[in-house]
């Protein structure tokens, strides 16, 4: 007995300690002290958050898994730009799976007074928000990279970018990605290591936004030298529609981390936290987790093979619940 009770008294401070260690590390983040009372607009702000943020991530899980499943049994779609919606669309996925649950306990943990919950919900929001949503932003950047490939390669293409390659590459930057920002999160919390991070997406930014500037260039180009060929007509119609649809994907994403970056700019300015701020910095969260709702209707608004496998996918399932649901009937009425 004394032995159960000692170890008791162990767990209870070891859980005290954790609460207290996490509730610390944001601590120059958040100011646990002023959200111990909220004012009354925070609580109206936090409870439609709440609300579309839920709608949101029912959205998020269904349309992504619709996307994964399309091109997962579609053999048809296994080629190297799908490979990397399908990234794109677990990515999302996760989102859905961590980042926007774990936002919503932590809106909901608030409003109820349990700052335990919500120190725990908001630490896991901050580390699966870095990790998923950078992969999509690695991911929209391996896009945009693989489209002026596409473009300088041309005939040598499908012989260097196959489906095999760019598959191997998705999961090589995966695992360094989670990597990073695991070792970042737990163990490298110098801010030299925050710095490099920067660094690279800016760089990688750039990067991006050299590689679409040479493809219009080039097709511009193109565009005009060649214009007897047919064949390099049709080849330069279906490059320009998906390389607009990757552009579209990329705008959706810089367009929904506006108000976010706005709203972090203006609490980084501020000496002591402004709960009106953080309202509305909260809110600006749900413009992020609405890109992951908007990349698959994107896809099946742009993307015409991937639209039909995903009524396809949509159909057998249908078909399957109902076969499943007649043969239970058939079963009851013959018991």
């Amino acid at each position: 007995m004394a032995n159960s009770t000692a170890f008791l008294s162990t767990a209870t401070k070891n859980y005290t300690a954790t609460r207290h260690s996490i509730c610390q590390t944001l601590q120059p983040f958040l100011d646990i002290e002023a959200r111990e009372n909220l004012p009354r607009f925070y609580v109206i702000s936090s409870i439609s958050a709440c609300i579309f943020g839920s709608i949101m991530c029912l959205t998020t899980l269904l349309f992504n898994t619709v996307v994964i499943i399309a091109i997962w049994r579609t053999p048809v779609l296994h080629q190297p730009r799908n490979v990397l919606l399908g990234s794109l669309a677990v990515s999302d996925l996760l989102v859905g799976l961590t980042s926007e649950p774990s936002f919503l306990v932590a809106e909901i943990s608030l409003l109820l007074g349990n700052m335990d919950i919500y120190c725990l919900a908001v630490f896991i929001h901050f580390y699966t928000g870095w990790m998923f949503n950078g992969i999509s932003f690695l991911t929209l950047s391996a896009i945009s990279f693989e489209r002026f490939l596409a473009l300088r390669l041309h005939l040598r293409y499908a012989e260097l970018i196959t489906t095999t390659r760019v598959l191997i590459t998705t999961l090589i930057y995966w695992a360094i990605w989670m990597t990073w920002i695991t070792l970042m999160w737990f163990w490298a919390k110098d801010k030299i290591v925050s710095h490099i991070l920067i660094a690279f997406c800016c760089l990688t930014a750039t990067a991006v936004a050299w590689c679409y500037v040479a493809i219009y260039k080039t097709v511009k180009r193109h565009s005009k030298q060649i214009q007897s060929s047919q064949q390099t007509h049709q080849f330069l119609s279906r490059y320009r529609r998906t390389t607009i649809t990757m552009i579209i994907l990329i705008s959706a994403f810089v367009l929904s981390y506006f108000p976010f970056i706005i709203t972090s700019a203006i609490s980084a300015s501020q000496e002591k936290e402004d709960m009106r701020t953080s309202a509305a910095h909260s809110l600006a969260v749900l413009f992020i987790f609405g890109n992951s709702t908007a990349n698959p209707l994107i896809y099946f608004w742009r993307v015409t093979d991937l639209q039909e496998a995903a009524k396809r996918a949509v159909r057998n399932l249908l078909h399957r619940k109902i076969a499943v649901e007649s043969d239970v009937t058939v079963e009851l009425e013959t018991k």
